[in-house]
């Protein structure tokens, strides 16, 4: 498991236990907890501003009381993904995101994955809004069709996998009022999982970076990461349509900064795999 997930699973243990300890839901008499409920609504943005979450709340529900008599709000966030607010001694507050993504993890049947509470106002329930809205603020231009909180930065950060159509994806987090946007081949080279990039579009995503460069005319029908070398280089095998493969390697800024052949490329990793034909006699 990747450390991301990891930390994500980690932390979601003592709302897994909360969530499996709830006991019947407390209803007003009007509205049954929800969404029009004045003193519900007031009440649980109270409990987010107690708990930190940046949500300026426009829906809720009083999801119910647990063991512990801490109330449980599911809110919906103006300007953003909801989340569910546990009000108790020191309230916390569970991005609605990452609860659907902990628990997509363990219906899979992800190792360390346990069950997580779901969010169930109609506005938390379609989460590709808020996903195109992280892409557009975070610089990404695709059309966004899939995505998915990763886990948890060694920071604290969440890191949200961001699915293009027809283009490359990225796991994008925001730091320190920033955001740093990795795609999905830097990904794959990381040893880490990009779902939602399937190989024609990380090709699509590739070829522009040879550009300018000695590969500039291979068109990659398959490129394979041959790992990193000490100088922070990453090196790749192209498989080129109607060519030569070669070996390239690139910065940290996806800049081409290598091209050498299968032959010149023997020392680095276990060199090239693609069979390279025989030269006509």
């Amino acid at each position: 498991m990747s450390r991301p997930a990891l930390m994500l699973a980690v932390g979601l243990i003592l709302l897994a236990s909360a969530a499996s300890a709830q006991q019947t839901l407390e209803q007003t008499p009007t509205t049954r907890g929800r969404v029009r409920d004045t003193t519900t609504l007031l009440a649980a943005q109270d409990a987010a501003t107690r708990a930190g979450a940046d949500c300026a709340v426009s829906a809720a529900a009083l999801r119910g009381m647990d063991s512990f008599g801490d109330r449980q709000y599911e809110v919906v966030c103006r300007d953003g993904p909801g989340y569910l607010i546990i009000d108790g001694i020191s309230p916390a507050a569970h991005s609605c995101l990452l609860l659907a993504s902990q628990s997509d993890r363990f219906q899979r049947g992800e190792p360390s994955s346990r069950p997580a509470p779901a969010c169930v106002l109609r506005a938390n329930r379609n989460p590709i809004r808020h996903f195109e809205s992280i892409a557009a603020r975070a610089g990404m231009d695709c059309r966004v069709d899939e995505g998915r909180v990763v886990g948890l930065s060694p920071a604290g950060n969440t890191i949200y996998e961001i699915g293009c159509r027809r283009a490359p994806g990225s796991w994008v987090e925001e730091a320190a009022g920033a955001w740093v946007v990795t795609d999905c081949l830097d990904i794959r080279t990381r040893g880490d999982l990009c779902r939602f990039t399937t190989e024609p579009e990380e090709l699509a995503g590739f070829r522009p970076r040879l550009a300018g460069s000695a590969a500039e005319a291979c068109a990659p029908t398959r490129v394979r990461d041959m790992g990193r070398n000490a100088a922070g280089l990453t090196w790749y095998e192209l498989t080129c349509a109607g060519g030569a493969p070669v070996v390239v390697s690139m910065d940290d800024g996806g800049r081409v900064t290598n091209v050498l052949s299968c032959t010149d490329a023997a020392h680095i990793g276990d060199g090239c795999r693609t069979e390279v034909p025989a030269p006509q006699r």
